[in-house]
């Protein structure tokens, strides 16, 4: 018993104060509760859910992706560009195009972090403008909408009383903890992450453990990005924005290092739901929406905090061992 609340107690806080916060929200407003209202939280948060796990595969391996905003956008267009042209017939296909583009883009990030030995901030910080520009420039920032067919049924449809986003969402996150804890590539990520010379030493590439983690996190923001344009029938150049601070917060928040070398799937689907939890409170409560950002901004800070505290505490003591 000690071991799993040594383990997972990052993850059993986080469900603590989520159920604390639904209790309180409670008293004031009954509806929070219910199944219709739970069922809007996690289809409301299965996109940023779905990204999120790819987010914290890339801060597992100790680097940062701030251009998932503008990978979104781009696939989100090219998608509901594709949709458009074939009367949203191709479903399948169309999604699958989002998630090539979105795992190409990943890939151009990943590959100039490792071979140029560029900090990943600031790679994805100058990726970000430029994709953002060239969608811009492309489609002069006119939005895509009308969108039809099959295809915008993908996100919505319900299986077993619960959308389908919900359930691609479940899908990722049981895909994701297979390759991280049961296959060579996962096992890399993480032992790149947490020490890089080591991890190459032993023969591990830093090369293509960086470029699994940003194309696995491309292209789930690539399916991201088509299940969006299934849920609103509708692309624009400006979707993303601000998107990667709630990934990250959700990752960071969920117990997954900045440091590297330690990932927690259970966790960063935790701290999406917090996220969430916080909006939809905060909306029921007629509380308005700004105060969303200055929550999650102190959610990050005393995450980050928390966790240099943990480190340096473990220091203290091995330096007093």
């Amino acid at each position: 018993m000690k071991n799993i609340l040594k383990s997972k107690g990052r993850e059993l806080l986080l469900a603590a104060v989520i159920l604390i916060i639904g209790i309180i929200v409670t008293t004031i407003t009954p509806a929070f509760f219910s199944v219709i209202n739970i069922t809007s939280i996690l289809y409301g948060n299965a996109i940023m859910g779905i990204m999120a796990i790819g987010m914290m595969m890339v801060i597992t391996t100790a680097n940062v992706d701030i251009s998932v905003g503008s990978i979104f956008a781009v696939c989100n267009m090219i998608c509901a560009a594709f949709v458009k042209a074939t009367g949203g017939t191709q479903s399948v296909l169309a999604i699958i195009i989002a998630m090539a583009v979105g795992c190409c883009l990943g890939l151009f990030n990943g590959l100039l972090v490792a071979k140029l030995n560029i900090p990943a901030i600031v790679v994805t910080l100058g990726s970000m403008n430029i994709m953002r520009g060239a969608i811009y420039y492309l489609t002069d920032g006119a939005w895509i909408d009308g969108l039809t067919g099959p295809f915008v049924k993908v996100a919505s449809r319900r299986i077993l009383g619960v959308q389908e986003a919900v359930w691609i969402w479940v899908a990722v996150i049981i895909i994701t903890y297979f390759i991280l804890y049961r296959t060579r590539v996962g096992r890399n990520v993480l032992a790149v992450g947490g020490n890089v010379e080591a991890a190459t030493r032993v023969g591990i590439s830093k090369t293509k453990t960086y470029l699994f983690a940003f194309g696995y996190l491309g292209a789930l923001v690539g399916l991201g990005g088509a299940l969006s344009a299934a849920k609103l029938k509708i692309a624009q150049p400006s979707n993303g924005i601000g998107y990667e601070m709630q990934l990250i917060a959700a990752a960071v928040i969920g117990g997954t290092e900045f440091s590297g070398g330690v990932a927690s799937i259970a966790g960063t689907v935790l701290g999406v739901l917090l996220l969430g939890v916080i909006d939809n409170a905060l909306v029921l409560a007629k509380v308005p929406v700004y105060w969303q950002d200055l929550a999650t901004g102190i959610i990050i800070v005393l995450a980050v905090a928390s966790d240099a505290l943990k480190f340096i505490i473990s220091q203290n003591r091995r330096r007093a061992g």
